[in-house]
């Protein structure tokens, strides 16, 4: 299966507008509405860039700070502009990178733990599995949104590959998941109609992630529930 991401929502609300005024330009008028919408647009692009630049203009330090505060928000690191900043320097401290991580052993700790692993994956090698776990499963059981972890059979974020790295360290937290229904919403057009189509649900995750921990990298989530609830029984069994 091909991998997509979420469109950013700028860009559809950008096409839209095009759309909806660019077969003729020069009789176009825009309805209230599309004026409206175009203004939002013009607003929201403004500000996007200006938040750019004001990170941009932040030293590492600063964006340490405001990367915890992102993280305990549960902000993917997508939405997290002191992600995306700090991603491109070379110059970040992974130490200080670690202590946070070490410092913020659950659910907050999951931004800089990423990060850590996208700059420096063996001082991220070095981080206890134990720990590394701790953070990923608290943070896939306190999950709102899972677009952090990508879509079983079509694509893993950078939290999904970090998982399955955890091995046997992660297996109890998400066999105790295994009992928990509740649904797995994602956002994004592409995503979301994935979403409805498999009913996706935390189990389903944790189904997943065991699998692939078990060494059954052919592994393919079922569209049917009925034979994803006999898969996981079979888990939890184990």
């Amino acid at each position: 299966m091909k991998q997509f991401r979420t469109i950013p929502t700028l860009l559809l609300l950008c096409v839209a507008i095009t759309g909806c005024t660019g077969k003729d330009k020069s009789n176009a008028t825009l309805t209230d509405a599309q004026n409206a919408a175009k203004s939002r647009l013009e607003a929201q692009i403004a500000q996007a860039a200006q938040t750019k630049q004001t990170y941009h203009a932040m030293d590492n330090s600063a964006l340490l700070n405001k990367l915890m505060e992102q993280s305990k928000a549960q902000r993917e690191p997508f939405n997290s502009p002191a992600y995306r900043e700090l991603k491109t320097r070379t110059d970040v401290d992974s130490s200080s990178l670690a202590a946070l991580v070490k410092a913020n052993g659950d659910a907050r700790g999951l931004l800089p733990l990423l990060l850590l692993r996208k700059l420096d994956n063996r001082s991220y090698a070095q981080v206890p599995d134990e720990l590394r776990a701790k953070i990923l499963t608290d943070a896939l059981d306190g999950s709102k949104f899972f677009n952090v972890w990508g879509l079983p059979n079509f694509y893993m974020e950078d939290a999904s590959h970090a998982m399955i790295e955890a091995g046997a360290s992660a297996t109890p937290a998400l066999k105790r998941m295994l009992s928990d229904t509740r649904p797995a919403p994602v956002f994004g057009g592409q995503e979301y109609m994935v979403y409805k189509q498999y009913k996706y649900r935390l189990c389903d995750y944790a189904l997943f992630f065991l699998e692939k921990i078990g060494a059954n990298a052919s592994f393919r989530m079922p569209v049917s529930v009925t034979d994803r609830d006999a898969l996981i029984k079979q888990m939890a069994a184990k």
